[in-house]
């Protein structure tokens, strides 16, 4: 949970920096689609992170190094790419296989996946 937890609060201002550098064509709606994830990011990530807390304890968080620079609409996409395949990967560790965790991860993931369709379909 604490490398989970420490990539996506990360990916909060990684998104809100790409949000804030797109430009040119589509940019309207690669700003409004990053825009939607990083505010409803933080919200989804309490509740896990509380309840995860609640039955295991206290977390520590991990130093998540780096920042992306490179705003172009493929990398955008590649991104989220890496932030689907990471959950996927993360959500298998035993003590994130209890239903009500699951749930709160399957909101994230829905989360990652609206945002990919409008940054793919709409950008």
């Amino acid at each position: 949970m604490e490398k989970l937890a420490s990539i996506f609060f990360h990916s909060r201002t990684q998104t809100h920096q790409f949000h804030t550098g797109v430009s040119g064509p589509g940019s309207l709606a690669i700003h409004i689609a990053l825009e939607g994830y990083y505010t409803e990011i933080i919200p989804l990530l309490d509740g896990l992170i509380e309840a995860y807390q609640g039955k295991y304890g206290l977390i520590t968080y991990k130093q998540v190094n780096g920042n992306d620079t490179d705003v172009s609409k493929e990398n955008i996409i590649a991104y989220f790419d890496k932030l689907i395949k990471f959950l996927e990967t993360e959500r298998q560790q035993e003590k994130l296989k209890d239903s009500w965790i699951q749930n709160e991860l399957d909101n994230i993931a829905k989360l990652l996946y609206s945002t990919k369709y409008k940054l793919v379909n709409l950008g």
